[in-house]
């Protein structure tokens, strides 16, 4: 370089002396610079700061602290299965909490990185879904926490609160099977089911109160959206206090370098006009129709728009002819099982068979009929509980139940009461049809029904000589406020 060649033409001492001088003014600068930085300690004090959980989070802890923790500690004395899927709801929320420290932190993102955000809580919320196990003897339990883990998405919803309140009817509704079977028996599971009802009202409050449009996020907020991946702490007690600044404030800049310090340094060539410069003249060198004098034309033989044979040749696809070519990925079929685990009967995923039959009811036996479609089950005799989940065009005949006949999420299906049995319940079906009994409709059978649709009840007819009388379930009601409660009543619709 020129200063190398600089120093080749100066004798040693010149060239010493030189290097010595240049060495003891960066020494200076440096010196100076560390003053500067000494007794920095009040951004860490901003940082504690800037750590601190919003108020929705310490009111999410308060929260579960108050009523969820005393649902924890009642799961320890149940079975493990119950115990287990309380765990697992207590890891969702864990995760739920970890979101909403992020929310508290940071801006809203965009929708690909609020997925992955929301990934962590949906993935816990699926762990405890897979938890609820049909053949369990405490499915009831592992059915309500497994529904109330649902609520847990009002994190995804822009009105959480009308969310909640049609989710947790479904957990509510195997909560009030546990305390009719366990009242004046169990006053532990009792008060289990009870808790777990308050903590999602209580969550349904909270969601009021500080999330009433979704998730409040952190308008002036970063994007580190990693900030909740650890669980938060308090900041650490400041052990000493930063040390003072020097006396007389802080110390005065270096002084500039001297005048030629910087000539031997070579300066890079002027890259003369820029190239958008360039451009631009050669484009108004060409004058107007210069630009594009060089293109050639299409005659309107050759235009598309002008020309149905050449559209009708053309290789660009059809959007109708697209769309049919896409294949549908069908879902594995699940091999069909009948077999019996203790007391209890599971059928699942049988097609078309028409054949299907209990043979050993009693008044300890119960049966669970799962994803069949097309086929048809006879249940002579006496039988504790029978449950129909998830079929399609499926009929079940039952001779008499003991405790309830449940139909859960099934379309166009049927089921015959030859006997009697003291409740039916029916829960997020459509298409249904109830055939009663003469003695279920004497001793006032109970059905009760949740988010249905097309749900029919035929009764048995009189005589011989009449046909059978078929009534539709209403779904559409009227309500009023009527001295401060509210009257519902079913909708007539009326012809003229």
């Amino acid at each position: 370089c020129r200063v190398c060649r600089r120093l080749v033409k100066m004798n040693g001492s010149e060239a010493i002396s030189r290097l010595e001088a240049v060495a003891a003014r960066l020494e200076a600068i440096e010196s100076r610079m560390r003053s500067v930085s000494v007794g920095g300690g009040a951004p860490s004090g901003q940082d504690a700061a800037a750590q601190e959980d919003a108020p929705f989070v310490k009111a999410f802890d308060e929260l579960i602290s108050t009523h969820f923790v005393p649902i924890e500690n009642a799961a320890k004395s149940f079975e493990k299965d119950v115990d287990g899927i309380v765990a697992a709801f207590r890891g969702a929320i864990n995760e739920q909490r970890k979101f909403l420290v992020i929310a508290g932190k940071c801006m809203k993102p965009n929708e690909s990185d609020l997925q992955k955000v929301l990934a962590p809580v949906s993935e816990a919320m699926g762990k405890v879904d897979s938890l609820k196990d049909r053949r369990s003897s405490r499915f009831n339990h592992l059915a309500m926490v497994a529904e109330g883990a649902a609520c847990l998405g009002w994190i995804a919803i822009d009105l959480p609160a009308p969310f909640l309140s049609d989710m947790i009817p479904a957990s509510e509704m195997y909560g009030n099977k546990i305390m009719m079977e366990f009242r004046g028996k169990d006053d532990n599971v009792v008060n289990f089911a009870k808790s777990f009802k308050q903590f999602l009202l209580e969550l349904q409050k909270y969601v009021k109160a500080h999330h009433t449009t979704g998730v409040a996020w952190n308008p002036r907020g970063g994007s580190d959206y990693s900030a909740g991946s650890e669980p938060s702490k308090a900041a650490p007690a400041v052990s000493a206090a930063p040390p003072p600044p020097p006396a007389g404030g802080p110390p005065p800049p270096p002084p500039p370098p001297p005048a030629g310090f910087f000539d031997d340094v070579a300066k890079p060539a002027s890259s003369g006009p820029s190239v958008h410069a360039a451009l631009f003249a050669e484009i108004n060198a060409k004058g107007e129709g210069g630009v594009t004098k060089g293109l050639k034309k299409v005659s309107k033989d050759q235009m598309t728009h002008k020309n149905p044979a050449l559209r009708a040749s053309s290789v660009v696809a059809d959007k109708a002819q697209t769309a049919s070519t896409t294949t549908r990925v069908e879902p594995a079929k699940k091999p069909p099982k009948m077999e019996k685990n203790g007391a209890k009967w599971f059928i699942e995923n049988m097609e078309n068979n028409r054949d299907l039959k209990i043979e050993d009811a009693s008044t300890k036996t119960s049966v669970c009929m799962a994803q069949c479609k097309g086929s048809l089950l006879q249940i002579p005799g006496k039988i504790n509980t029978v449950q129909m989940d998830g079929c399609t065009k499926t009929s079940m005949v039952v001779e008499s139940c003991v405790a309830s006949v449940d139909i859960i999420n099934c379309k166009s299906c049927e089921i015959q009461i030859l006997d009697w049995t003291p409740m039916i319940t029916i829960d997020g079906c459509s298409g249904v049809i109830v055939y009663l009994s003469q003695r279920c409709v004497d001793e006032d059978v109970a059905i009760v029904t949740s988010k249905c649709s097309e749900l029919n009840v035929v009764l048995p007819a009189k005589t011989d000589a009449e046909d059978p009388t078929e009534l539709p379930i209403p779904e559409q009601y009227e309500t009023r406020v009527r001295n401060g409660q509210l009257v519902t009543t079913c909708v007539a619709h009326v012809g003229a």
